[in-house]
């Protein structure tokens, strides 16, 4: 008797719909890191503020139009800020870059 209840139980787990569905918040963030330039930006600002003609140097391939347009975006996320003629992160972006060098940590081993 016990397992045939047991059986029933199985079977109707085997055969359940699962919808899985991520959490907004965290397609949010990947939307911001999906974008090419935006993770390589953040690590850029990460040791200190720098000037544009500072960031471009250090993304040497990016183009000055699309880089203009990044770092706009960071900004209006609020990872980033720009005051006096450089920028750097925010509160928000330092956060970010925790789980950012968690990456690069996994890249070291990995690759």
């Amino acid at each position: 008797m016990h397992l045939s209840i047991l059986l029933v139980r199985l079977c109707y787990t085997y055969n359940m719909k699962v919808d899985y569905k991520l959490c907004p918040k965290y397609e949010r963030v990947f939307g911001w890191l999906g974008k090419r330039w935006n993770g390589l930006i953040l690590r850029c600002l990460l040791d200190q503020p720098m000037r544009f003609t500072e960031v471009a140097r250090c993304l040497e391939t990016c183009s000055d139009k699309v880089l203009t347009e990044r770092l706009k975006e960071l900004e209006k996320e609020g990872l980033i800020e720009h005051n006096d003629h450089r920028y750097q992160l925010t509160t928000m972006g330092i956060e970010l870059n925790q789980a950012l060098e968690s990456i690069q940590a996994f890249a070291d081993k990995n690759l």
